[in-house]
């Protein structure tokens, strides 16, 4: 008996969080994620294969292989080369263009990248200064080609996850992820203008310290012919390559900590179910609600809002006194650099801080004379304030009970104040 039980109980867990997941998946459908192709324009000695449609083929292969929506997910492609004669960071990254119209934030809509560049390689930024030297720049490169996708987006254009893939030999001037020292190296190499090199320093670094403040970059693996692998090769040699990455923030929010959200939630009994009032704001400038929703343990949503204000009716067949209702918060982060940015539950890296889980719980619930519940079925008015439809009950009841005690006495009264003698002490005599 306890063993069937037990089973029972494990096998509705089991389809409680298959419901959740269910749902969570059903929800991160509907919000897209975004391709960042990033092309190092300074590989001598790869250029044939650069300048080679089939690299056109490789990436989108590896955008269908690695769960690439082509009608949902945005993608971006950019080109990165400092040019030493001339340096300009707003000349450093720029976007490959389709007809004239840059290549960000793109929905490619159930074409292939083959299709945007039909003669390849027409359609990649002009370089002015090819007789001067010039350099990839790696350590600026994958910082400067998310912020490049922020200058032409649209501020309705959000991602749930932000990925990089760099198409590079990799060559540094220096040390990789040590800015300082490649630009040190670039601004005082032969031919390089070191007075425009020193005079754009101090924004270049103000920039990549406050981006590195906000992000970071995670090397993940792609999926190539069923392996998982680092990187997808291009060259022969496999020396230029794709170099996947995802872009995260650096913080790992959670509901109470960027906002006022109240704990517990505040729930309040009305008839037929309970009502949810919620008005949160954030506390830190750069995050913004986008969505509260509120679902069951086994994923039926019960409602949302798209602002920090909620008020939701639940009723009393969807959530019991004991179960338990799930909060979910979404937040886009406004960082001034991406702003691309949407932290949400879906995300499995964000999930725990951005879902919060209540057991339905009546805190000092108004009851009957202080001990019986208000039912559904004596409900008869105030339907949203048990406290008066309880102080009506107490008072009727109480008015009740002072006309049953008063008739008692009255009826006490009576009998007593009243002559009722026994038959012995009474004589009949016949009066003539």
């Amino acid at each position: 008996m306890f063993k069937d039980k037990m089973k029972k109980t494990c096998h509705k867990t089991i389809l409680s969080f298959f419901f959740l997941l269910l749902s969570f998946t059903s929800f991160a459908s509907e919000l897209p994620n975004h391709y960042i192709i990033a092309f190092d324009r300074s590989v001598e000695g790869r250029r044939v294969y650069y300048e080679s449609s089939e690299i056109l083929k490789i990436i989108d292969k590896t955008l269908s292989e690695n769960k690439f929506n082509y009608n949902q997910d945005y993608i971006s492609i950019l080109g990165y080369t400092m040019e030493y004669g001339n340096p300009s960071i707003d000349r450093y990254v720029r976007a490959y263009s389709n007809n004239g119209t840059p290549i960000i934030w793109h929905k490619l809509k159930g074409e292939n990248i083959f299709e945007l560049f039909p003669n390849w390689p027409t359609g990649q930024p002009t370089l002015d200064y090819y007789n001067s030297p010039y350099g990839s720049m790696q350590s600026l490169a994958k910082p400067y080609s998310v912020i490049e996708t922020r200058n032409q987006k649209s501020s309705e254009t959000l991602a749930n996850r932000t990925f990089l893939y760099v198409i590079t030999d990799e060559v540094v001037n220096g040390t990789d992820d040590n800015y300082r020292q490649e630009w040190i190296n670039a601004s005082t190499c032969s031919g390089a203008n070191y007075s425009i090199f020193n005079n754009i320093s101090d924004g270049v670094f103000a920039t990549l310290q406050m981006f590195n403040e906000e992000f970071k970059f995670l090397q993940i693996q792609l999926n190539r012919d069923n392996s998982m692998v680092d990187k997808i090769p291009i060259s022969a040699d496999g020396v230029y390559k794709i170099v996947p990455y995802e872009v995260v923030s650096v913080d790992r929010p959670s509901v109470y900590a960027i906002t006022d959200m109240p704990s517990p939630l505040p729930l309040q009994r009305v008839k037929g179910g309970f009502l949810l009032k919620i008005d949160t704001h954030s506390l830190l400038e750069k995050y913004i609600i986008k969505d509260i929703s509120i679902s069951t343990s086994d994923g039926q949503l019960l409602g949302s809002s798209d602002s920090g204000k909620l008020e939701l009716f639940i009723p009393s067949e969807k959530v019991n006194v004991g179960d338990v209702i799930s909060l979910s918060l979404t937040v886009i982060l406004k960082d001034g650099l991406y702003d691309g940015v949407i932290i949400s539950p879906t995300n499995t890296r964000y999930h725990d801080g951005m879902v919060v889980n209540q057991v339905v719980k009546i805190q000092n619930e108004a009851k009957i004379l202080g001990i019986l519940p208000l039912s559904d079925s004596f409900w008869w008015w105030f339907p949203n304030d048990i406290f008066s439809a309880v102080m009506i009950w107490d008072l009727l009841i109480l008015l009740i009970l002072i006309f049953i005690v008063g008739y008692i006495f009255y009826r006490c009264f009576v009998r007593i104040n009243t002559y009722s003698p026994a038959n012995d002490k009474i004589k009949i005599n016949k009066t003539e």
